[in-house]
C-alpha cells in the first residue's frame, strides 16, 4: 500500500510539474500572418458600384501595403469559369474595381468593407447574380510581388 502512495503522489507531481511549464507556452499569443478571405455577399449599391467585405491580416505601413478588389460578372449572371482565367474581362458584361482601399495592418485580425467601382477602370453595369470576385492584398511579408488573396464566385444582391 505504501508503494502505490508513493507511485501516485510521483504521478501527480510530474503532472504538476508539466502543467506548470506548459502555462506560459499555451499564454503565448499565436504567430500572425498575412492571409484574405472573402466573407458574405457582393451588396450593389449602385449601377456600377458594390460593397465587398473581408477579413484579413497583415503587416506594414502605407508604403509596404496594397490592396486590389475587383468584381466581373457575365451577360448571364452565372457562375461561368471563363471569369477565372487570364484577360477574363474581355468575357465579361460588368467589372468594377478599386485599388483605394485603406488596410488596417498592425498584423491583427480584421473585417472590412470596401466599396468597387469604376473610377479608375471598369465597365458594364452590375446586376443581381453571380460575379467572380479578386481580393488580393499586398503587404510587408508579400512584397509587391505575390499578393495573398481569395478569390471565388459570390452572390451579388
Amino acid at each position: 500500500m505504501r508503494t502505490s502512495r508513493k507511485f501516485f503522489t510521483l504521478l501527480a507531481l510530474a503532472g504538476f510539474a508539466v502543467l506548470g511549464t506548459a502555462g506560459p507556452a499555451l499564454a503565448a499569443p499565436p504567430a500572425r500572418s498575412t492571409s484574405a478571405q472573402l466573407v458574405g455577399i457582393v451588396h450593389q449599391t449602385g449601377a456600377t458600384t458594390a460593397t465587398v467585405t473581408a477579413r484579413y491580416t497583415c503587416t506594414g505601413g502605407a508604403d509596404q501595403t496594397h490592396l486590389w478588389i475587383s468584381v466581373k460578372q457575365t451577360a448571364d449572371r452565372t457562375a461561368d469559369p471563363i471569369l477565372a482565367t487570364e484577360g477574363s474581362s474581355q468575357a465579361s458584361a460588368a467589372w468594377s474595381q478599386t485599388h483605394a482601399g485603406v488596410l488596417d495592418c498592425d498584423g491583427m485580425n480584421h473585417v472590412a468593407t470596401f466599396t468597387v467601382d469604376q473610377t479608375e477602370q471598369g465597365f458594364g453595369e452590375l446586376a443581381s447574380g453571380s460575379a467572380w470576385v479578386q481580393f488580393c492584398l499586398f503587404d510587408a511579408t508579400t512584397g509587391f510581388e505575390t499578393p495573398v488573396s481569395d478569390t471565388g464566385f459570390m452572390l451579388v444582391r
